[in-house]
């Protein structure tokens, strides 16, 4: 009885891990969130959202995204900055790591 309950736990398990999303769920304020909508033209919002990532991950990628978006605002210096910080963090980043493909909603 117990190894048919430890095996339906397993097969639960496994097909929840293959749900996309369910056990992947991830919080607002997510870098794949920011990359969405810096691609749908909303950089307000994508600033928003990385400032929040940033104290969290402070990622190379997101601070080059958000000197990206930053610049599509007009803040130039501003944008500076966080290009500059993307290389602190890593000085071999380069900007086609940021995966513009796997930007979703």
């Amino acid at each position: 009885m117990k190894r048919l309950l430890y095996i339906v736990i397993i097969v639960i398990s496994l097909s929840l891990a293959m749900t996309p999303g369910v056990l992947n769920a991830q919080p607002n304020g997510t870098y794949d969130r920011a990359l969405y909508l810096y691609k749908e033209g909303k950089f307000q919002e994508a600033v928003d959202v990385l400032k929040d990532y940033l104290q969290r991950r402070p990622e190379p990628a997101a601070y080059y995204l958000m000197g990206y978006a930053l610049y599509e605002l007009g803040r130039y210096e501003e944008a500076m900055k966080y290009f500059d910080e993307a290389y602190l963090v890593d000085p071999e980043f380069k900007p086609e790591k940021i995966d513009f493909k796997r930007a979703k909603p």
